[in-house]
């Protein structure tokens, strides 16, 4: 490998961001090949990421709307930490030329605003009589607000760092952060699952590890004459 790509390489994504993916006394090839399978893994990974919190949002409001009686149900449930995000969200919208209507501001909103509404302090506004109509297909004796609060967390924070670039190559419990996503849409739409499983790469990247990556990182690394 020669020094100086190496270095470009390392400018442009940067040495702090390829610091975890650098194992002790590992080569550069090595390093760059967990880089290009946590890539991989991201991208496997989003359909079932976007499939969830897609329908997570749209059945929250449906429900809501059917049990408040108007789809702008947000004033009279929320409480003053979803009212910034919620106003952060109209203000993005005003910004684009749009009405914030409650459709618009649904999809605006993002999915730590849906998973905030899991917290206690929603229990008696929300829960649990939105339960059943949000998730139908979760077993009964499960169907709680703090047990779906639990699963929804750490969803979260896998989205959150796929979808902001960060390493999740080396969750020793990726898998199982996996099936779990798999598991929650199937709690809220069987067919949303069927649809998110189409597209489902995850099983064969996360099979491949990183020695499948490994002659792709080394054409990387070495410079062509």
């Amino acid at each position: 490998m020669q020094e100086g790509l190496a270095n470009s390489l390392g400018q442009s994504i940067s040495e702090s961001r390829l610091g975890p993916y650098r194992r002790a006394g590992a080569s550069a090839a090595e390093t760059f090949a967990n880089y290009l399978w946590n890539i991989a893994l991201s991208e496997s990974l989003y359909p079932v990421l976007q499939g969830l919190e897609i329908t997570l949002r749209n059945r929250i409001h449906i429900a809501a709307t059917a049990t408040f009686g108007s789809a702008d149900w947000f004033g009279s449930v929320l409480v003053a930490q979803e009212v910034r995000i919620l106003s952060i969200a109209e203000a993005r919208l005003k910004q684009a030329n749009k009405l914030p209507q409650p459709d618009d501001l649904v999809a605006a909103l993002p999915l730590g605003f849906w998973v905030n509404l899991f917290y206690r302090r929603y229990e008696q506004k929300l829960w649990p009589r939105l339960l059943k109509e949000v998730f139908p297909y979760l077993p009964a004796n499960l169907r709680r607000r703090n047990y779906v609060s639990q699963r929804l967390a750490p969803i979260r924070h896998l989205r959150n760092r796929v979808f902001h670039h960060e390493p999740v190559w080396h969750w020793p419990d990726l898998t199982q952060h996996h099936r779990g996503v798999l598991e929650t849409i199937g709690w809220i739409n069987p067919d949303m699952l069927a649809l998110a499983q189409s597209l489902d790469r995850f099983p064969e990247v996360y099979a491949l590890g990183a020695d499948g990556y490994r002659e792709a990182a080394r054409g990387l690394v070495v410079r062509r004459p």
